[in-house]
């Protein structure tokens, strides 16, 4: 780190750092992941903060009748690359202490440079309540009260984890709104440390605090009742000295609804976007907060591949490459689903989290039109589908069955479903397909990232 420690706390709910590592679910959990080994390679001092899941229903398997089921990871963070994280050569532990009992968190820390750090926050400690322990099985799972507490979890333990670890962050960055309680425990340690008054405490915080929106979906913009937040709120105003309101007050749509969204706008300073029309689609949904639009990116390193990083291959060159890696493609989904095709056709791939608003039924409101185009004498086409369903998604899970069905029917042989879609996967059919397929609902489609990687392997990129 540097030498007074100074660095930017960066808080995500998910990364998508290695591809067995259950604490990713999308696009989100990739980026926060793409971001933190951009970091790395320029030694940047990026702290990022994230939770440990388990992996409950992880794993997508599509059955013999043409069913998806999830199953559970079998990663054992205690036995992984995974390190706990010590402090004077012993295991830390961050205590959350509530009225009549403590809550336990385990980190664990993955160090990506000298001065880039991704710490994962774990209540699956003995000792620990059983709902705390069970609120780490799987990312985004639970009821009201587990969300909330996995919140508490990542904002409030995270905050404590960068003290007891002696970090002094120039800003704290918030990817969405399930961070933003990280405010309580700021204010708490300016109130402590400076002598503060909790109202200014707070304003202080807020100076300090970037948001990042990504989506307007609403999953992605949580609201709960204004009852079960100041449930948890009620335990920290007490230690505060304040009214349980002030903690929560800013996030409340109605008289009855918070919102993590509003919330998060309310305690941060500074608010941005990830593209130029998401800025557009956020200034006018949210018009009392001025937005900066930086576009997505991603890491070359992580997602084109190698043999491509030349500057001085020749067209030629580039096309024997892209030839091998539309081979190597077909050999990963041969091994994965038993199914192979003739590299030789066109390939054209749709993969991305499956949900409504990426509009994947799309491609098959005309199946007869749709299977002229595939099995096209002169110029046939290969399509190739993945995509995981959120188990928080039953209707995504309807999705995955519908297109299973379509594809063993009108188009069988010309299309292909390849389960359980992650980093691996995503490698190859970035780089082995030649065109990629985007179906998304406008302003909905924050900024469309997997583009980027697909167009860096010479694949084109069809919206």
């Amino acid at each position: 780190m540097t030498e007074n420690n100074q660095c930017i706390a960066y808080f995500c709910a998910e990364f998508g750092t290695d591809n067995d590592l259950p604490t990713y679910s999308g696009g989100l959990g990739i980026l926060a992941g793409d971001l933190m080994n951009a970091a790395a390679d320029v030694e940047y001092p990026l702290i990022g903060i994230g939770i440990l899941y388990k992996g409950k229903e992880f794993i997508q398997h599509i059955t013999g009748e043409g069913y998806e089921e999830q199953r559970d990871s079998q990663f054992d963070h205690d036995t992984s690359f995974l390190r706990q994280t010590s402090k004077d050569g012993k295991p830390l532990i961050i205590k959350i202490p509530f009225d009549n009992y403590e809550v336990s968190v385990k980190p664990y820390q993955i160090r990506l440079s000298d001065k880039t750090l991704l710490y994962f926050l774990s209540t699956d400690v003995d000792g620990n309540p059983p709902e705390w322990i069970s609120d780490m099985d799987a990312l985004y799972r639970g009821d009201m009260d587990s969300q909330i507490r996995q919140q508490i979890i990542l904002g409030v333990a995270g905050i404590k984890l960068l003290a007891e670890l002696n970090y002094k962050p120039k800003a704290y960055h918030i990817n969405e709104g399930r961070p933003a309680f990280i405010i309580w425990e700021i204010a708490a340690n300016l109130m402590k440390i400076e002598g503060l008054s909790f109202e200014k405490a707070w304003v202080r915080a807020k100076e300090k605090i970037i948001y990042t929106n990504h989506t307007l979906v609403a999953a992605g913009n949580l609201t709960y009742t204004e009852a079960a937040v100041k449930k948890w709120a009620n335990l920290f105003a007490q230690k505060l000295g304040v009214e349980t309101e002030l903690l929560f007050k800013e996030g409340l749509i109605g008289p009855n609804t918070f919102s993590t969204t509003l919330f998060a706008l309310k305690i941060a300073s500074v608010h941005t976007a990830v593209s130029q029309a998401h800025g557009k689609f956020c200034q006018a949904s949210w018009p009392e907060h001025n937005w900066i639009a930086i576009t997505n990116g991603v890491h070359l390193p992580r997602w084109q591949d190698s043999d491509f990083r030349s500057s001085k291959l020749s067209d030629e060159i580039i096309w024997e490459l892209h030839q091998t890696k539309k081979k190597e493609l077909r050999d990963s989904v041969i091994k994965r689903t038993g199914l192979g095709y003739d590299s030789n056709k066109l390939v054209v791939t749709w993969a991305r989290r499956l949900a409504d608003y990426k509009q994947p039924r799309v491609i098959f409101e005309d199946t007869k039109r749709l299977k002229q185009i595939l099995t096209n004498e002169k110029y046939p086409v290969q399509l190739l589908f993945a995509g995981n369903s959120h188990s928080g998604d039953p209707n995504a899970k309807s999705i995955v069955d519908e297109i299973i069905r379509i594809f063993s029917g009108e188009i069988a042989g010309s299309a292909i479903f390849i389960p359980n879609y992650n980093i691996s996967l995503s490698n190859h059919l970035v780089s082995g397909s030649d065109i990629w397929l985007n179906t998304p609902k406008g302003n909905l489609e924050a900024c469309g990232t997997s583009g980027m990687k697909a167009i860096s392997n010479g694949v084109l990129s069809l919206t």
